[in-house]
């Protein structure tokens, strides 16, 4: 017992403060390690469960009754996934409240109407002033294309008034697809 009690004492001597220290971090390092390794991997499995079964619905879906089978189904499911335009306000809303999350005041705007009769779609084209640093102008209309999925951005002109000034006056200009009355 003595002999074993010497060997560890001569080991810590020739360790010293920094060798026990690394050996504790070392010793903690392990416990977590083994203490959040089994329920991420079980997390992760679940994961690829939920993965695989996608898939197999997906596959499903798209082989089944349910998919387009003619090009005339298949333009259908295209235009489909347009909102109406009587979705219009509920769409503006989200960009205004991507600007106004922003800390950004939209105060005025241009809106026009293009209808293409070819394709069966109208373009709300809007036009907006805004006011503020480049970082939230940017995240304004990254937010903005983010909430309504077919809004475009079709230009930004950005302008500076002095060198060093944050602020910029920006003329964002969008557009919102919008497919055919129900």
């Amino acid at each position: 017992m003595k002999r074993i009690q010497s060997t560890v004492a001569s080991g810590v001597e020739s360790l010293g403060w920094p060798g026990i220290l690394g050996l504790g971090l070392l010793v903690f390092a392990g416990g977590i390690y083994f203490s959040t390794f089994p329920s991420e991997q079980s997390r992760l499995d679940d994961l690829r469960q939920q993965i695989v079964k996608a898939r197999e619905q997906r596959a499903a879906e798209a082989s089944g009754a349910g998919a387009p089978l003619t090009p005339a189904d298949r333009l259908a499911a295209f235009y489909g996934f347009f909102p109406r335009p009587n979705d219009l306000p509920d769409l503006m809303e989200k960009v205004f409240a991507a600007a106004k999350g922003q800390g950004l005041q939209l105060e005025r705007g241009e809106y026009r109407v293009v209808r293409d009769g070819g394709s069966g779609l109208t373009q709300f084209q809007v036009m907006l002033p805004v006011r503020g640093t480049y970082p939230q102008i940017r995240k304004f209309v990254n937010g903005a294309m983010a909430e309504v999925s077919t809004l475009s951005l079709n230009s930004i002109q950005f302008d500076r008034q002095k060198v060093g000034d944050p602020m910029v006056d920006a003329t964002v200009k969008l557009t919102v697809y919008l497919g055919k009355k129900s």
